[in-house]
């Protein structure tokens, strides 16, 4: 199936932020990790505009060909950029899929433009169970430029790849200066402003092996919600859940989109 695409672009003040559009039907909204662009979550996009949805990447502000200042920001900053993108889209409420980092944007944008959002799907989330010291460090160390390449090319399969899935994928394409400004966002933001993702209906999708952001993240978040929360765990996945396999987090999600409609 041939899908084309189309760029949505968005301008206000002195911010440009880009997205790719494709396919056709109810609107999808997929947001990548912290620093990463959205090539991350291409595949994942296309097998969801296969099965007949509308499918919106935005490009994080500070990466490719969104550009804004960095200093200052909040999550609700970064949220209000991708309404922005969603406004020059669709009118239609969108389901917003957040990967990693991009779940907290995600939720911000629930609880600030619940008109917007129709429901929130989480990859790999995170925020209460840490990492272990071991995997803190081989985070810190795939992130860093100056890391020796062996050492990298270690940490970060270690980091956010489950065994026998490729962690090359991530040794080039991140935003250091994009990695320093959202983590900033974050702590500026008070946790209970988008925590539980406003009213909306949540799907937490957890990697099993995922070590970054350990699986009973999913498990608490799920408690908390009660029955707005479904809980959605792969196996053999870790961290990097689209990129080591796309396909399974379209299961997932178009197993939990199934039931809205």
């Amino acid at each position: 199936m041939l899908i084309q695409s189309r760029t949505v672009i968005s301008r206000r003040q002195a911010i440009h932020l880009n997205a790719t559009a494709l396919g056709e039907g109810p609107p999808l909204v997929i947001l990548p990790g912290l620093g990463r662009p959205s090539a991350d979550v291409a595949p994942l996009a296309n097998i969801l505009a296969s099965a007949k949805y509308a499918v919106l990447l935005p490009e994080s502000r500070g990466i490719g060909a969104s550009t804004g200042p960095l200093e200052g920001l909040t999550l609700h900053d970064l949220a209000a950029d991708v309404a922005a993108l969603i406004g020059q889209w669709t009118t239609t409420p969108a389901v917003i899929i957040g990967h990693a980092f991009g779940n907290r944007i995600a939720r911000t944008l629930a609880a600030d433009r619940p008109d917007l959002v129709s429901a929130v799907v989480l990859l790999s989330s995170s925020g209460k169970v840490q990492p272990t010291p071991e995997i803190a460090d081989a985070i810190r160390l795939a992130q860093t430029a100056d890391t020796p390449p062996d050492v990298r090319r270690a940490a970060v399969q270690l980091a956010w790849f489950a065994q026998g899935h490729d962690g090359t994928k991530w040794l080039d394409g991140w935003s250091l200066s994009v990695i320093v400004a959202y983590l900033a966002a974050a702590a500026a933001t008070p946790i209970e402003e988008w925590w539980g993702a406003g009213s909306k209906d949540v799907l937490i999708v957890q990697g099993l092996r995922d070590v970054a952001a350990p699986v009973d993240n999913g498990r608490l978040l799920k408690q908390e919600l009660g029955d707005r929360g479904t809980l959605v765990e792969l196996p053999n996945i870790g961290h990097a859940m689209p990129v080591e396999d796309p396909q399974a987090c379209a299961n997932a999600i178009l197993g939990f989109l199934g039931t809205k409609r």
